[in-house]
């Protein structure tokens, strides 16, 4: 749905998975603790005179390889990330649960924000036709010109109400994206 899209697009949320995803690869390379290793070293060595019992040019080369037996840090540590792979787990899960009603909250406020503007504009419409049947009226006589100085203010408040409710939906947008 259009919430789990957006839930899972936000960026505290993709870096918690992936905090999830690394310590799972911490858990699944506690294995790996178990394979053998090898090594190998080579040390040239020239020595200048030559002496008696040593000659001047020697080289070792050792090939090594270790396997462990016995290891009592490696159930340790693989229960260790199990504990922290478990806790990204929980810390992931309270992150969505907190991400979806803000989202939500979010989304009524751009609809909230869309009808405002367009009840503003309704109504400075209303109060400029207001206006000109005010301002009709007192040409012929029939009113006096407070009712027009009254028209007009309510023409320009109805005026200013559309400026803020058009500055307000981009803003109620924009703290939907963040």
């Amino acid at each position: 749905t259009n919430l789990d899209e957006l839930v899972a697009n936000r960026p505290d949320i993709r870096t918690q998975v992936l905090s999830v995803r690394a310590a799972d690869r911490v858990v699944q390379g506690t294995t790996k603790e178990w394979f053998p290793t090898a090594s190998m070293s080579f040390a040239p060595q020239y020595i200048a005179p030559a002496g008696l019992f040593q000659p001047a040019r020697t080289w070792r080369l050792v090939f090594a390889v270790t396997q462990p037996v016995f290891d009592s840090t490696v159930r340790a540590r693989k229960a260790l990330g199990i504990a922290s792979l478990d806790r990204v787990r929980v810390g992931q899960t309270a992150l969505e649960i907190q991400a979806r009603p803000e989202i939500r909250i979010a989304q009524e406020a751009v609809r909230a924000s869309e009808r405002a503007l367009t009840s503003a504009r309704l109504a400075a419409q209303q109060a400029n036709e207001v206006l000109k049947i005010s301002t009709a009226a007192f040409e012929v006589g029939a009113t006096t010109n407070i009712e027009v100085i009254d028209a007009q203010r309510s023409a320009r408040d109805a005026e200013t109400a559309v400026e803020l409710a058009e500055h307000t939906l981009p803003r109620s947008k924009l703290e939907l994206l963040v």
